[in-house]
């Protein structure tokens, strides 16, 4: 069930819709505000009670409901500042003198009425995993903190750059900023694009210009240079430890027939954060191997629902390795992962993978940009603008995200230039035989079944790929798809919702792997 949340943000305020309603937690639910709206710094959230018409700390998720108002509130880092004690101020027999007596009494005092005044600002944060990354690849990349002599070294040569504009020979100090930057480069991934090398070089000859090199033509592609082969060399030196991300390459974990440097090598994709995880710390493969058994008798359970995301979370470095490491075929993986198939944690799985809320966010940009597509839409004219004024003029006075979301992806697809009949099929009460038989002959289709008197409708896809059957019938409609075909089921009320795949069905004789 939809929701939305009207969100102060310091000075703005912002429409949070959520299409899959109120996330069960508050840290859903800060994590979707937050990927949402962009905030880089720590948060905390309140929400506005009525009975005393002020905001108060929000601790549950059912403590607001739909159009309540949510505010959001930084959270100042607390920074300790340690002094060293000086031996010199006490006595030789060891105890304090009146100056310091009277000092460790201002110190504790000061410390318990900070305490006392601070403890609702006080925020307990979990522990980070450190088997898996928490961040993808920043927008501005930070350069590192290097040796204390290198700083020096570069404090000291920024000073006579910007005095008189000379350069800094950087044999003395590559070795180290090179070093640092390939740790800092891994802690994002293992295998940088050239466009991310060349951002960090960049990044890194804007901070310290006294590093740019005389005669390149950017100023820092001889360190762009380096800092590929450092990182070549940085994965070399990690695949000694046995970091799995780099040791599914190496040479003896590789087929007879594929051991060559360059072939099949298996590292992730652009939008891909944690691609290969080593196991948590206290678990192997035979602790998560119990886990993954448990959780096969908790799927069959019903409102479990919670315990499943925790052992899901819990198990994802073991299924990572099964799939990246063995390549099942999807029928192995559905009969090994059968929770991974559920629309609700297959969003979980895309999000430990990328870090990017799948649904939330390709609701909240296709909201971002409605306005402007509509306008566009408008304004179109000739054979392509009655087309698209025929779809709006189906539109409702006042027609909810849903209808406004199905309106805009449909005018898109004219705008395209495609046709809408050839890839959307909908039904109105039909037959299902009808539907099936229908279907069947069908290469790629998404279809919609409308029941009389039902609020949500029956919505797939239709893809024709060898022989395959539809294990599990549409809810209320479908019975079956007859071969060659495969269906994806998918449980919502909005084709702009398409992405939650919920069931996907492949017979033993399709040989095709994640």
């Amino acid at each position: 069930m939809e929701a939305k949340l009207r969100v102060i943000i310091d000075d703005q305020i912002e429409k949070l819709v959520l299409p899959s309603g109120i996330p069960p937690t508050v840290e859903e639910l800060q994590s979707v505000v937050k990927d949402t709206f962009e905030i880089s710094n720590n948060f905390s959230l309140q929400y506005f009670d009525p009975e005393f018409q002020d905001y108060f700390t929000l601790h549950r998720a059912d403590q607001i409901k739909d159009k309540d108002t949510v505010k959001v509130v930084g959270i100042t880092p607390v920074i300790l500042s340690l002094t060293p004690v000086d031996d010199s101020f006490g006595s030789s027999s060891g105890q304090l003198s009146d100056y310091d007596s009277s000092y460790a009494e201002s110190v504790v005092s000061n410390a318990d009425s900070a305490a006392t005044t601070s403890s609702q600002d006080t925020v307990i944060l979990k522990r980070q995993k450190t088997t898996e990354r928490c961040e993808p690849w920043p927008k501005q990349f930070p350069i590192p903190q290097f040796a204390y002599e290198t700083e020096m070294y570069l404090e000291r040569a920024t000073e006579e750059y910007k005095k008189n504009g000379n350069l800094l020979p950087t044999s003395k100090v590559k070795t180290d900023i090179l070093e640092k930057l390939a740790e800092t480069i891994f802690t994002f991934t293992a295998y940088p694009s050239s466009a991310q090398v060349s951002y960090v070089a960049e990044a890194l000859v804007t901070k310290y210009p006294c590093l740019k090199e005389p005669g390149s033509f950017s100023g820092y592609y001889g360190w762009q240079q380096s800092i590929k082969y450092k990182m070549a060399n940085y994965r070399t030196k990690l695949r000694g430890f046995g970091v799995p991300e780099l040791t599914c390459n190496a040479m003896k974990h590789k087929t007879p027939g594929d051991q060559k440097s360059a072939n099949k090598v298996k590292k992730p994709r652009k939008a891909e954060v944690n691609y290969l995880p080593p196991y948590p710390a206290g678990e192997d493969e035979d602790s998560q191997e119990e886990e993954r058994i448990q959780l096969l008798t908790e799927v069959k359970k019903r409102d479990n629902n919670k315990v499943i995301k925790e052992k899901m979370a819990k198990t994802f470095a073991h299924r990572r390795h099964e799939i990246v490491n063995l390549s099942p075929s999807i029928e192995d993986i559905k009969a090994r992962w059968p929770a991974l198939f559920e629309a609700s944690h297959l969003q979980d799985e895309f999000y430990r993978i990328t870090l990017v809320h799948l649904e939330p966010k390709f609701m909240s940009m296709l909201d971002e940009y409605t306005p402007k597509l509509l306008a566009l839409f408008h304004s179109k004219g000739g054979a392509m603008g009655l087309k698209l004024q025929a779809i709006i003029a189906k539109s409702p006075s006042n027609p909810s995200n849903n209808i406004t979301r199905n309106l805009v992806i449909q005018c898109l697809m004219v705008y395209l230039g495609e046709s809408i009949d050839q890839l959307i099929k909908e039904y109105s009460d039909a037959d299902e035989d009808g539907v099936s038989q229908d279907l069947s002959g069908q290469s790629m289709k998404i279809y919609k079944i409308k029941a009389v008197g039902s609020e949500e409708d029956d919505i797939g896809i239709v893809l024709e790929v060898m022989y395959c059957i539809f294990a599990q019938p549409a809810p209320g409609g479908l019975p079956g798809v007859t071969p060659p075909s495969i269906a994806i089921v998918l449980r919502s009320s909005s084709c702009a919702t398409m992405i939650s795949a919920s069931v996907l069905s492949f017979s033993p004789a399709l040989s095709s792997h994640w």
